[in-house]
């Protein structure tokens, strides 16, 4: 009798695995080399960029895709919004994908004037996951800050109204400073 039960458990138990693992792929189909998307997607910026790296010449900076520790190349968007010669700019660029795993090139396609703050955004259609990283670049067309909004222990994306804030107020500190 209590072969037969532990069988029996042993049993369902190796059921129950099956059907985990099963779970587990179908969850995870869509992302490459079906790595699992436990704890969510990661985003990260280089600057300045390798110069002996070919398939980013001419690079502002570099983007790298994790899940977890792992590169891995994740459906990335980047938008510049800018504030030029006072007025409001929108310019949706291209992420130029590399020979690496999980990185990609950004090249200037926003123009070399104004104030402008780059949204990168990894999974831009996944509802919960998406992951965004904000480049701030100055007047001088430089980075001055590089930033992953977060709502306490997660990450957000930033709004509409945060965006424009932070131009007018960057454009603010750039007046008040040029003019000493």
């Amino acid at each position: 009798m209590r072969t037969t039960r532990s069988f029996v458990s042993h049993a369902a138990f190796g059921a129950a695995m099956v059907v985990g693992l099963v779970a587990v792929t179908a969850a995870t189909k869509g992302a490459t080399n079906h790595t699992a998307m436990f704890g969510g997607p990661w985003i990260s910026i280089e600057t300045p960029v390798n110069p002996y790296m070919a398939s980013a010449t001419g690079a502002v900076f570099l983007v790298h895709t994790f899940v977890h520790q792992n590169p891995i190349d994740l459906p990335v968007e980047g938008r510049a919004e800018g504030l030029v010669d006072g007025k409001r700019r929108s310019v949706t660029f291209t992420l130029n994908k590399s020979a690496q795993a999980g990185t990609y090139a950004v090249r200037r396609e926003w123009g070399d004037r104004g104030i402008w703050t780059l949204l990168v955004t990894a999974m831009p259609q996944a509802k919960n996951g998406s992951i965004q990283a904000v480049v701030n670049l100055g007047a001088d067309g430089e980075i001055e800050r590089v930033s992953v909004p977060r709502s306490g222990m997660s990450t957000r994306l930033l709004t509409d109204a945060e965006i424009e804030r932070g131009l007018r107020d960057r454009a603010r500190g750039t007046v008040a400073v040029s003019g000493r």
